[in-house]
């Protein structure tokens, strides 16, 4: 290996991470990379975090533990999908605590989500990581692309696939277990996935734009 490269992934949970970007997680750790998740909205103590930490070979979690959607008034109906609202400042407490933990962490790459599903959390990590000017490539947030039509336009950028080997795979899914995730569907989305494309393999889809 000519260099070790620090790989963090932003995300609102562990899970969103280890579902959307889980095989690549174990890829880069596997290869003898440190890779940690920021876990935004989170906080300590919940033993499927640990668990899904541990499949994945991850070096770290960090849990910020700002106040999730439902902490911050949106409640009900599609509140946490009807976009942030006036006042809201978790944006920018979220870029405050982020600041620190990316400082601290001085990650080469940062993975992110594309925030398909439009939930607030999702504009908050988004504008939080805008606000600090940090590149990323974004995942293709699992379970929500599940229901997504396979090849719909995923936004202005470049498509990367991420090849999802037998053990990274694995990895990921034991990981997904962790939180009662519908494993055998994320695996079938992979291989999807990877004929439609030619790849050859299972993947994982990154947007870097």
């Amino acid at each position: 290996m000519d260099g070790v490269t620090t790989i963090v992934a932003v995300a609102p949970s562990l899970s969103d991470a280890v579902q959307s970007a889980g095989a690549t997680l174990a890829r880069h750790a596997a290869e003898g990379h440190p890779v940690l998740v920021v876990s935004v909205f989170t906080r300590d103590g919940d033993p499927a975090d640990a668990a899904a930490a541990a499949a994945l070979g991850l070096a770290g979690v960090v849990h910020l533990a700002v106040d999730p959607a439902s902490a911050r008034g949106y409640a009900g109906g599609n509140a946490e999908h009807d976009g942030l609202r006036a006042g809201d400042d978790a944006p920018k407490v979220a870029a405050s605590v982020l600041a620190i933990a990316l400082g601290r962490l001085e990650p080469d790459l940062v993975l992110a989500p594309l925030g398909l599903t439009g939930h607030v959390d999702h504009l908050v990590v988004e504008r939080a990581l805008d606000d600090l000017d940090l590149p990323r490539l974004r995942w293709v947030d699992l379970p929500y692309a599940l229901r997504r039509t396979p090849g719909a336009p995923l936004g202005a950028g470049e498509l990367v696939a991420v090849p999802a080997g037998d053990a990274h795979l694995a990895a990921k899914l034991e990981a997904s277990s962790a939180y009662g995730a519908e494993v055998d569907r994320l695996a079938d989305h992979a291989t999807a996935e990877g004929e439609r494309l030619g790849a050859g393999g299972p993947v994982e889809l990154l947007l870097r734009r």
